[in-house]
């Protein structure tokens, strides 16, 4: 998939370089001269070369005027053990109470290649779990996740509450810092409220924020199984 795509972007490049070519009146050799190339290195970046490096693409572009943007976009979830994320996942499965169904990884919709990270259903509520590890980009992070909860509310007949977990630990309080206000905000459940929701099985009635204490419940099983 990842060599497939990278060919259509290529060719895509190519295509695109060429008529930004035409449209400033320049010939290949003209440009070539502009950027620094050779005319070969031109007509094979326009007939969609992949070999060519990211420095003689962003030559070439900015001697047509233009500059080379990238930016990444989700099209499909990590799975939670290839994140580093099972472990949070267990641990919110193991304190929940048990009226609600837990479903880790549950699919968005038929032919959504994406997946919720975890589903608690209840009889009035849904709680939509996505575990992050940190959060570096907080509304980026939080806009994914709410296009999720979007995606489940038009399959999903009862309310959907979108809850945010992450590793309750320094380094993670430090990240959530700058987010501050923009969680208060969006995310109004304290973690208390929330773990009383999830062990309960009481309705959370809003969106909220979880901080998880993965030690101590490996902690709590290891010393049940030595009973």
């Amino acid at each position: 998939m990842a060599r497939s795509r990278s060919l259509y972007l290529a060719g895509r490049f190519g295509a695109e370089l060429r008529i930004a070519r035409v449209t400033a009146g320049l010939s290949q050799e003209q440009l070539a001269r502009a950027a620094g190339l050779g005319q070969t290195a031109v007509s094979r970046v326009e007939r969609g070369d992949h070999r060519a490096s990211l420095e003689v693409r962003c030559r070439l572009a900015a001697a047509c005027g233009y500059e080379i943007g990238w930016r990444l976009y989700p099209v499909a979830t990590v799975r939670l053990r290839d994140s580093g994320q099972l472990a949070l996942a267990q641990a919110i499965s193991a304190a929940a109470h048990a009226s609600w169904t837990v479903t880790l990884e549950a699919p968005i919709a038929p032919g959504d290649p994406r997946a919720a990270d975890m589903l608690l259903a209840g009889r009035d509520e849904v709680l939509h779990i996505e575990i992050e590890r940190a959060l570096v980009d907080a509304q980026a992070q939080l806009r994914s996740a709410q296009l999720k909860r979007q995606g489940l509310a038009e399959r999903e007949p009862l309310p959907i509450r979108l809850v945010i977990a992450v590793p309750d630990s320094r380094v993670a309080r430090e990240r959530l810092e700058p987010a501050r206000e923009l969680m208060l905000r969006s995310f109004p459940s304290s973690p208390r409220k929330v773990w009383a929701a999830i062990r309960d099985g009481s309705p959370l009635g809003g969106d909220g924020i979880l901080l998880v204490r993965t030690r101590a419940i490996n902690r709590r099983r290891g010393a049940a199984k030595s009973v």
